[in-house]
């Protein structure tokens, strides 16, 4: 059973059901120590922590604002605890108190923060030293949200020690139907009446929009603080334009309907690491507009999908308020994203977020170098030449999914070439670790060299590409306790398949301990190279459709209306090409194609949506043929709209990733066999969730043609796309790469 104690300032609403899901966890028990039951300027209600409590004798001052905690008795409560690993949640004496304990006992010490890189930016050097000196020993970090890991960038805390525990509230409370016309207030400001959180600007910006409305709003104000009656008094002085509210504070369990009673949630603080009340708007249902200072904004509220984030200029701010009180579908759609944005943001994920670093830095412990400073045992090491942006979701889930087993991630991860950069689909983490990337001979090979990583790793997966001069490296020199290569096996586009660069690659295939091999048509390559098929995983390359799946069904026909009349588009069939803009990819065989499509359907209008090198040439015939309509690149709810004005996906070159945007969005894609494809193509069942005709253009263009008229057949075709993107996602490969990773690692 593993004994964990959290050291924490006070009980939060919004902590201690996290701690009793963490304590919930199998093979965990759990005592909190809190230095004192509450501040005094806080009127907080919260439920019991469902796990042994301790509440520590006061000891706190009051400086610049500030409550500090100085609480010596915390070595007692440790003592008698016994815990296998220490959780301190500040930076307070009583939690350097918890620290020393813990380094003195030689047990593993966890920090914990809400903080983010914004928040923390003007502490002075003695805080900075301070963090420091604890992030150094310490054998896991928890953020709160993406800004609390690049807090952790900015220490250059290892990867492999961060974790996130989310700050959330209890979803289902705040739910629970409640439509726009059953609001009776227009907006809500909900927190304390104080000057960081700028009640005075949300009342500015009522009374703005009142002056376009040309009518009264309804103000909802939540809260009690020293600016109370300011509020009062100012809302007083206009008693024509705004109708506000004063509900003062209120119990956890009376927050809810007042949620549910407004229809903009307005949150202009000056400063704030997160925002909980963020949390609450969204699972009412709320659109929500937020300032940048807040470190809910951009996470939970996304700048255009469930609200706004912009700076605290009042004109701005009534813009977006008018857009979404003026506009039904607007708010509708705001308000179903936010549920669904705050959906994740759960007690049991934040629980386990936290348990997972607990046993990470146990594990740790037994690793522990003589210096002081920790590492997770076992650890592997991924690299990315360049990191893209369908990557994301897949490595998020694989590290939580290691974490739980006691094993550390590092993603290491490069830049790609300045033509790969043109298609604009690169991306980012926190957490992983930028490495130098050199290109030489045309940008033909690619030196990233990271022997630091690879020694100290147990497990090095690397992707299985002839440019990557350092897997050479790996495989001849400075080998690794194991090395595992990840791929297709062979390049399926190689115009040359008998050519040195396609032998010397089934050469490298035999060079690895281990195989991830993308499909099961990967898997038969590289075992007809001579790789034992034993030593191989299949994982079912994919990307993360959730969101997209999410956007497609929420796009309503009056949305579909206007992208139609802004596009000119008719009544007639619609194709889209969707995908980058390349030589692979065969664009004058789709034009040619669209045009004979277009010459027996008179109606038909290809859409097409993507950036690259090869674009010059799309942008041309659209301004020749009205018909095709260029939209570059698109992305999140517009990539989704054009997939839903479309009846077919058309991509009679390489098709890869991109069956799963048909799969996402019950599109089906019509290709040809051209040689070309990615293994990916393997999903592709002509004639049930897609068609592959010959290689011709005659044979090409009639089977579009023909779907296009047979609405059972084009209905058959959809629903089985539908079908296949249950099997195909993200969550299944991060779990089958995680057991792939655990089996590569019993090996001896």
């Amino acid at each position: 059973m593993l004994r964990i104690a959290i050291v924490t300032n006070i009980l939060a609403p919004y902590r201690t059901p996290v701690f009793s899901a963490l304590a919930a966890q199998p093979g965990v028990t759990v005592r909190v120590i809190a230095c004192a039951e509450q501040e005094d300027n806080r009127l907080w209600d919260y439920p019991p922590p469902r796990c042994e409590l301790a509440i520590l004798r006061p000891r706190v001052f009051k400086y610049r604002e500030r409550y500090i905690h100085c609480n010596p008795d915390v070595f007692q409560a440790l003592a008698g605890w016994r815990p296998d690993v220490v959780v301190t949640d500040g930076f307070n004496p009583t939690h350097l108190f918890a620290f020393v304990y813990a380094r003195r006992r030689g047990i593993p010490h966890v920090t914990m923060t809400d903080g983010t890189a914004d928040s923390e930016r003007t502490l002075s050097a003695l805080h900075r030293l301070v963090r420091r000196f604890v992030f150094a020993r310490s054998h896991g970090h928890v953020a709160a949200s993406a800004g609390g890991l690049a807090l952790f960038d900015a220490y250059r805390l290892p990867a492999q020690r961060r974790f996130l525990s989310c700050l959330c509230v209890d979803n289902a409370a705040y739910g629970g139907p409640a439509p726009a016309a059953l609001r009776p207030y227009d907006l809500m400001f909900c927190g304390r009446m104080e000057a960081v959180k700028d009640p005075l600007f949300a009342l500015a910006v009522a009374l703005e929009l009142a002056r376009r409305l040309r009518r009264p709003v309804r103000m909802l104000f939540v809260g009690s603080g020293t600016l109370d009656a300011q509020v009062r008094a100012a809302a007083a002085l206009y008693p024509g334009l705004v109708e506000a509210h004063f509900a003062g504070f209120l119990s956890q369990a009376e927050l809810p309907g007042m949620y549910r009673a407004a229809r903009v949630f307005l949150f202009p603080s000056r400063w704030d690491p997160w925002g909980v009340v963020v949390n609450e708007a969204c699972a009412a249902g709320m659109p929500v507009l937020a300032s940048p200072h807040a470190g809910a904004a951009h996470e939970l509220v996304r700048d255009g999908e469930n609200g706004y984030v912009c700076g605290l200029d009042v004109q701005r701010w009534a813009d977006r308020a008018q857009a979404l009180l003026q506009d039904e579908a607007h708010w509708v759609r705001c308000s179903e994203r936010s549920r669904a944005l705050v959906a994740d943001y759960t007690f049991e994920r934040a629980g386990a977020g936290l348990a997972s670093a607990c046993r990470n830095a146990v594990a740790g412990n037994a690793a522990a170098q003589t210096d002081g400073r920790y590492r997770s045992w076992p650890s592997v090491v991924i690299v990315e030449r360049q990191l893209l942006n369908y990557r994301i979701g897949l490595y998020q889930q694989l590290r939580a999914l290691l974490a739980e087993r006691g094993i550390a991630l590092t993603l290491l991860v490069g830049q790609g070439t300045p033509a790969e950069q043109m298609k604009r689909n690169e991306a980012s983490l926190p957490w992983a670790v930028p490495i130098p990337t050199h290109y030489a001979l045309r940008y033909r090979v690619c030196w990233q060299p990271y022997g630091r990583q690879a020694r100290a790793a147990d497990m090095v997966v690397v992707m299985h590409e002839n440019k990557i001069l350092y897997n050479l490296w790996l495989m001849l020199v400075a080998r690794p306790s194991r090395l595992a290569f990840w791929g297709h096996g062979a390049n399926l586009q190689s115009e040359r398949p008998g050519g040195w660069k396609e032998r010397f690659k089934r050469w490298t295939v035999g060079r690895a301990d281990w195989w991830f091999a993308y499909t099961d048509m990967s898997a038969r390559l590289i075992e007809a190279a001579g790789f034992p098929r034993e030593r191989t995983t299949v994982v079912e390359n994919a990307a993360d459709t959730t969101e997209m799946v999410a956007l497609c069904a929420d796009i309503g026909e009056l949305e579909l209306a206007r992208w139609r009349a802004r596009l000119g588009l008719g009544g007639g069939p619609v194709g889209l090409y969707l995908g980058s803009l390349y030589h692979e990819k065969r664009l004058d065989f789709l034009l040619a194609a669209a045009r004979r499509v277009r010459a027996a359907l008179p109606g038909f209008e290809l859409l097409i949506v993507g950036a690259g090198p090869d674009q010059a040439a799309l942008q041309a015939a659209a301004a020749s043929d009205r018909w095709i309509h260029f939209l570059g690149p698109l992305s999140g709810r517009d990539k989704c709209v054009a997939l839903r004005l479309a009846d077919v996906m058309l991509n009679p070159g390489l098709v890869g990733l991109g069956i799963l945007d048909s799969f996402a969005s019950g599109k089906p894609m019509l290709t040809t066999d051209c040689g070309l494809h990615s293994p990916e193509i393997a999903y592709l069942e002509s004639g049930r969730n897609g068609i592959m005709t010959p290689n011709d253009l005659d044979s090409y263009a009639a089977a579009a043609v023909a779907v296009l008229r047979n609405p059972a057949q084009l209905a058959a075709l959809s629903e089985a796309a539908r079908a296949s993107g249950g099997r195909y996602t993200v969550e299944n490969m991060a779990r089958r790469l995680c057991q792939g990773i655990e089996a590569a690692l019993a090996q001896h």
